[in-house]
């Protein structure tokens, strides 16, 4: 059966109005690239790095730093079992400073937000697709946690999420196959995904593997061996002040092309079928 396709000039107007569709939700996509890797910048910098410290200790002003934020940050270090660490600061083991699998609470049988593994982004932190599905078992996480794949080859390829698509108390679910981070006060949710992202804990993770080829994962307990830079609470919470913009925009972005692709994928056979119509100005022009 031949399709009726609608006259050139309307074919032609149909495309440039899904076309705008779709240079919105790649102007999305480049934005949310630039703002996660501020805030991965930001903290390689703060918790890394120590840049605003090393600026001090060289009678420098710490770059992009206002002056209330740099008097944050001491101009020396002190030893510790990490290294030389800012002083103030403390070296400790990862999960005294963010939780590994926190206790969360999800009856079997109850309907729940559920994310695939093939799901879980390799780049940026946002989730592909979310379900809803009957819980049985796997990893239970709400707003604020970090999910880390343990296993290969996800971990090497960077599957790697932050929880921001629940709503306030709702407990989502996944894979046995996540390890769940989440920060303690006053270090703030989005620390444990950009520690997450850090290359440091990658690649202690995938030394760490375990099992067979093929079927190697990262055991939970070697995080108790990965020491981390814990700041005082006010370097805390200048981080959360600067990056939870940052995380918030990223999120709105990704709701919009969410919407703005279902819209497009809708529009499409409608306006092909004659079943919607272009105003006719939109033709012409």
């Amino acid at each position: 059966k031949a399709v009726q396709l609608p006259p050139l000039a309307e074919q032609k107007a149909i495309a440039a109005v899904l076309g705008a569709l779709d240079d919105k939700i790649e102007l999305n996509r480049r934005m949310n690239a630039t703002l996660e890797a501020m805030a991965r910048a930001l903290f390689q910098s703060w918790f890394v790095d120590f840049d605003p410290v090393r600026a001090k200790l060289d009678a420098r002003p710490p770059v992009g730093l206002d002056a209330a934020t740099a008097a944050l940050f001491p101009n020396e270090f002190q030893d510790s079992n990490l290294g030389p660490i800012p002083r103030g600061w403390t070296a400790k083991p990862l999960p005294e400073a963010v939780e590994v699998n926190p206790r969360r609470t999800l009856k079997a049988g109850t309907v729940a937000p559920y994310l695939d593994m093939k799901n879980l982004p390799t780049q940026g932190h946002s989730a592909e697709e979310v379900i809803d599905r009957e819980f049985s078992s796997g990893t239970k996480f709400q707003n604020g946690d970090t999910l880390l794949a343990r296993i290969t080859p996800c971990l090497e390829n960077g599957k790697t999420g932050y929880v921001d698509f629940l709503g306030d108390g709702q407990v989502g679910w996944g894979s046995t196959e996540y390890i769940v981070l989440a920060p303690k006060p006053p270090l703030p949710p989005q620390f444990g995904y950009l520690l997450a992202r850090s290359d440091a804990l990658r690649t202690h993770a995938i030394q760490n593997m375990t099992g067979t080829s093929g079927r190697q994962r990262v055991p939970s307990e070697c995080l108790n061996s990965f020491l981390i830079a814990v700041p005082p609470p006010a370097v805390a919470r200048r981080f959360d002040q600067l990056t939870a913009p940052l995380m918030a925009k990223i999120k709105a972005n990704s709701n919009e092309s969410s919407t703005l692709s279902a819209l497009r994928d809708a529009l499409l056979p409608k306006l092909l079928s004659g079943e919607l119509r272009l105003d006719q100005q939109q033709v012409a022009a």
